[in-house]
C-alpha cells in the first residue's frame, strides 16, 4: 500500500543548503551508475512519435540526468521548477512551473525525473491531465519502489553519503559541514530515501491514474539500467494520431 508521508528536505524548517546538499547527492548517485539509462530508447520513440522538437523539464530540481542524458536525445532541454534555481541549473525557466498547470506558451515533450512520487493521486492526475489537455506527450520516471530490495538498499544511503559527498560536484563547504559537523545529511538521505520508497507509484497503480485519459496513447512498465542495481518505473504518454 502506498503511503504518502512527509520527506524531511521538503519541510519548511530545513534549511536551503541541506536540501540543495540532498538533492546534490542524489542527481550524484543516480548519474553515477546511470540509473536512468533505460529512459534513452524510451524517450527517442516517445519524441518521434510525438513530433516534439523540445523538452520541458518539471520539477527539475537539481536537475536530474541531464548532464549526460540530453546529448543522447538530442533536443533542447527547457528545466523548470515550481522553486526554480537559475544559479545552479544551466538555462532554467526564470518562472516557477507549476507541473499541474503548465503555462501554454511553455509547449514540449514534459518529462520528470524522481519526483513524480511528490505528488498525492489527486495532483499525479492533475499532472497527466493537464498534458492531455494541452496536447503535449509527458514522461515519468522513477528510482524508488516499494519493494523490500529497494528499501533496503536505500537504507543504507548514510554510507553512500559518508563515501561519496567530497567527490559530488560543484563542491560545496556546506555540503561538506552536513554530511560530517553534523552529519544530518546521512540522516535526512537516508530517511526520505525509504520514504520515497513507500510513497512510489507501482506499475498498476500508474495504469489506475491513467483511466479515462484515452486522447493518449499510454506505455507502462518497469527496466533497470546495467549497472545500477535498482530499477526505474516509467510511464510515458502520447496523444493518439488522428486517422
Amino acid at each position: 500500500m502506498r503511503l504518502h508521508l512527509v520527506e524531511l528536505h521538503d519541510l519548511p524548517a530545513c534549511p536551503p543548503s541541506l536540501r540543495d546538499a540532498l538533492t546534490d547527492f542524489l542527481a550524484f548517485t543516480l548519474n553515477l551508475v546511470r540509473t536512468y539509462e533505460p529512459a534513452v530508447p524510451l524517450l527517442r520513440r516517445a519524441l518521434r512519435r510525438a513530433g516534439a522538437t523540445r523538452i520541458v523539464d518539471l520539477c527539475s530540481g537539481a536537475g536530474g540526468p541531464w548532464s549526460w542524458l540530453a546529448p543522447l536525445v538530442d533536443v533542447p532541454i527547457v528545466p523548470t521548477d515550481l522553486y526554480p534555481h537559475r544559479g545552479r541549473i544551466a538555462g532554467m525557466h526564470p518562472l516557477p512551473v507549476d507541473a499541474r498547470a503548465v503555462p501554454a506558451d511553455l509547449t514540449g515533450f514534459r518529462t520528470l525525473f524522481t519526483s513524480f512520487h511528490h505528488f498525492r493521486p489527486a495532483d499525479a492526475r492533475a499532472i497527466l491531465e493537464d498534458a492531455v489537455r494541452q496536447k503535449q506527450g509527458i514522461a515519468v520516471f522513477e528510482a524508488a519502489r516499494r519493494r523490500p530490495f529497494d528499501i533496503g538498499l536505500v537504507a543504507m544511503t548514510w554510507l553512500g553519503v559518508l563515501a561519496a559527498v567530497p567527490f559530488v560536484r560543484p563542491f560545496r563547504w556546506s555540503r561538506l559541514m552536513w554530511t560530517y559537523l553534523p552529519p544530518l545529511l546521512p540522516v535526512v538521505g537516508t530517511v526520505d530515501g525509504v520514504v520515497s520508497c513507500l510513497r512510489s507509484y507501482t506499475p498498476a497503480e500508474l495504469r489506475a491514474l491513467v483511466l479515462g485519459l484515452d486522447d493518449f496513447e499510454w506505455e507502462i512498465g518497469e527496466g533497470r539500467a546495467l549497472h545500477s542495481p535498482l530499477h526505474t518505473t516509467y510511464l510515458i504518454g502520447v496523444p493518439r494520431r488522428v486517422a
